[in-house]
């Protein structure tokens, strides 16, 4: 069952959003694109705040730096840091310990579980990911993006 993303979202005052939501986004991605752009556009506007961990900043930039463009790699880490309502959390010891319980818990990897862990701790009541493997945490409400219309 599809719902849109403003029926996904509603309810939610903070929500931790994957790498992934943003790759989609910048790469304006064909099936996930349009889905991911308006969990954006929500983050924006001020109808939801956003939060993600800085390990997203890594995730960011592997590509572009694989394409030898530096240039696009700063120009990803700057808008997401400084975009409009939208928290980049540090990787602290905490969060580290918490992605340690869930990934033994939900056998997530370990980066999944870093950034689930930073949500929890930001306090974040739901998740927007298109990682399936996310759905069986119970910690969180999972959104994912393959279910939004």
């Amino acid at each position: 069952m599809s719902i849109s993303v403003t029926r996904a979202l509603r309810g939610h005052v903070r929500v931790l959003i994957d790498t992934s939501v943003w790759i989609y986004h910048f790469g304006e991605h064909e099936q996930f694109g349009a889905q991911a752009t308006k969990v954006i556009e929500l983050i924006e506007a001020g109808r939801v705040s956003g939060v993600g961990s800085e390990l997203s900043l890594l995730e960011l930039a592997v590509k572009p730096l694989q394409l030898g463009r530096q240039d696009v790699a700063d120009e990803i880490e700057l808008l997401v840091s400084r975009f409009p309502n939208f928290e980049l959390i540090p990787v602290t010891r905490e969060i580290l310990l918490t992605a340690a319980a869930l990934r033994a818990r939900y056998h997530l990897k370990t980066p999944d579980a870093i950034l689930v862990a930073t949500g929890l701790q930001a306090g974040a009541t739901a998740a927007v990911t298109n990682d399936s493997a996310w759905r069986g945490v119970a910690d969180i409400e999972v959104i994912v993006l393959a279910d939004l219309t």
